[in-house]
């Protein structure tokens, strides 16, 4: 077998040399994650890994996009490349007994600031814990850390920085939001017993189908016809009567610990009273009410540069 065998060589005749040089040029591959990703209406980026860009097709499902505020940060975030994640986690403090010291706490994320509610209710109650400012790089939670520390020192709440976040992240890329949910025809067990979808149910929000089972709300256990009473912080109806028939009730409750997402995407609307003060300078009215008089500076290029792009006369 051995005598058999031929060896192959190639010879290559050199007349002269010349050097080239250069970056080679990255170009993607089509793979069956390209074919996945038409599905969604997503394109990988140039030079993305297949990691990252399965990574963000499965983002779809987790943040969809869409017209809602959160629907447009979500598809920007995702065909920009770059990741929703979670900021910080706020938390309610108890009390000795183990419940929450706000008696209908609510958290708003807001343009400018972060507004922390012990008692909001549907009624028209507002009390509020504290207000932390967060646009300006002059303001008390300008930076993540810095805001975290600020909750931390109020009497309700209570936050704590995700691991891997950097603690001079930018406050004002936390996304808009609060921690209120409402809930529409939950429904009512044919029991003594009625387990809610949601908890911290807020006081006055409660609206119930039928109205002689649930007549009057009580602090301890029922007793009579029409006596119901509520467990708001773990969202619990007791009942003295066992309701009949297909019954609902509808709420609102909030979402505890609340969990804060960042992305590098921040998107403002001028009808955002919020906004629309870091615009403007202020005065004081003779009703003692803070007012917007003129534009300062970042107000004056704003709406310069708006202007300019929907050529509505300034700025053609």
């Amino acid at each position: 077998m051995g005598n058999n065998m031929k060896f192959q060589s190639f010879a290559f005749r050199i007349t002269s040399i010349n050097e080239y040089t250069g970056t080679p040029t990255s170009k993607n591959i089509v793979s069956h994650l390209d074919l996945i990703s038409d599905l969604v209406s997503l394109n990988r980026l140039d030079e993305e890994t297949n990691a990252e860009f399965k990574q963000r097709i499965m983002d779809v499902a987790v943040h969809p996009d869409g017209g809602t505020y959160e629907g447009a940060i979500n598809g920007i975030t995702r065909e920009l490349g770059y990741s929703r994640q979670k900021a910080m986690t706020i938390s309610l403090k108890l009390n000795s007994a183990g419940n929450p010291i706000a008696r209908n706490p609510r958290v708003d994320i807001l343009a400018n600031k972060v507004v922390l509610y012990s008692d909001y209710r549907t009624d028209g109650t507002r009390v509020i814990d504290s207000t932390i400012r967060t646009y300006q790089p002059t303001d008390t939670g300008y930076f993540l850390d810095d805001l975290v520390a600020a909750i931390n020192t109020s009497q309700c709440f209570s936050a704590t920085i995700e691991s891997g976040m950097r603690p001079n992240t930018h406050s004002t890329n936390l996304i808009n939001g609060n921690t209120d949910i409402y809930v529409q025809g939950d429904p009512i067990d044919t029991d003594s017993l009625t387990v809610l979808s949601a908890q911290h149910i807020v006081e006055t929000s409660l609206v119930f189908d039928e109205t002689e089972t649930f007549k009057t709300e009580v602090t301890g256990t029922p007793s009579a016809k029409g006596e119901y009473m509520v467990d708001r912080v773990n969202g619990k109806i007791y009942v003295y009567s066992v309701p009949q028939g297909d019954l609902a009730v509808s709420y609102h409750g909030s979402v505890f610990p609340f969990e804060v997402d960042y992305t590098p995407i921040k998107i403002y609307t001028f009808q955002d009273d919020d906004f629309q003060y870091e615009l403007f300078n202020h005065e004081t009215d003779d009703s003692g009410t803070e007012i917007n008089t003129v534009l300062n500076t970042e107000g004056s290029e704003t709406y310069h540069q708006l202007f300019t792009e929907t050529k509505v006369f300034w700025g053609e």
